[in-house]
């Protein structure tokens, strides 16, 4: 009697926990797989939410696959003309890195741990492999800032927006600016769990931006029908430059005119 009273508290106490657990996991959730890119596409806003065990915080990546990069270093020639002078590899890097906290991001995570899942530019750079030059820190320094100027890589700490929710949860929430800059491609969302300056929980979703309608098929043209897509380029760029062009300078002449003719009326004539 007395063993299976125990042995029945110990299976009560179990699924509890499991309970427990199932409550206090990570959840993720997107607004969108898809981003469209159309005649208008002038970048798209991703919204990101889920729930996590309160008490922690939240990480968001988003990244592409990594690949390897070249580009050249240029010095002067006899100090007066730039050249090209080295050529620089970069390997196992992302060519977009975006990376969202809802704390400090330079206390969440111990350093071991910023290494193991990537997460930071200091991760990146103990992590990314660097051919051609002689100043790797310099080289790394020059690639992560071409990248934020074209809005390619970006950390930003303390952007993921934390709700209380029922149970033992939080809720998150952040937005996303995919810019225009973006390129075509699937994206990795990784979301992380953050406490005791560890990695307690992870989980993942994708976005994919692709052309649509008729970006589509100039796409498709541009891949399948090179040389057809040559001549209609050169078409459109030829009735541009023999309708648009004079379209545009005599609409100025006109706005020149509407705004001198009125003077030069009451200049001759005077007010009256």
């Amino acid at each position: 009697m007395t063993a299976r009273f125990f042995t029945t508290l110990l299976m009560f106490a179990a699924c509890a926990l499991c309970i427990n657990h199932a409550e206090a996991s990570l959840s993720v959730s997107v607004d969108k797989k898809l981003i469209p890119i159309n005649a208008f596409y002038k970048g798209n806003v991703l919204t990101i939410s889920g729930t996590v065990e309160r008490g922690k915080d939240v990480v968001v990546k988003i990244t592409s696959p990594q690949d390897s990069e070249s580009f050249m270093i240029k010095a002067k020639f006899f100090h007066l003309f730039w050249m090209n002078k080295d050529k620089v590899d970069v390997s196992k890097v992302n060519s977009v890195y975006m990376l969202y906290s809802s704390g400090d991001m330079d206390g969440l995570l111990s350093s071991d741990e910023k290494n193991k899942y990537l997460l930071g530019l200091k991760a990146i750079e103990n992590n990314v492999e660097i051919s051609g030059g002689s100043d790797k820190d310099m080289l790394f320094k020059e690639f992560i800032k071409v990248k934020e100027e074209g809005k390619l890589y970006s950390v930003t700490g303390n952007k993921v927006v934390m709700m209380p929710a029922k149970d033992n949860n939080n809720s998150f929430w952040l937005s996303v600016n995919m810019p225009y800059q973006v390129p075509i491609g699937s994206y990795n969302i990784d979301v992380y769990a953050v406490g005791n300056h560890m990695v307690q929980e992870a989980v993942s979703s994708e976005v994919t931006i692709e052309p649509v309608g008729m970006v589509l098929k100039i796409s498709d043209m541009a891949m399948a029908h090179g040389g057809i897509y040559g001549m209609f380029a050169i078409l459109i760029a030829l009735f541009a430059g023999y309708t648009v062009t004079p379209v545009i300078a005599l609409s100025k002449k006109i706005l020149i005119m509407a705004i001198t003719l009125p003077k030069s009326v009451v200049g001759t004539h005077g007010v009256r």
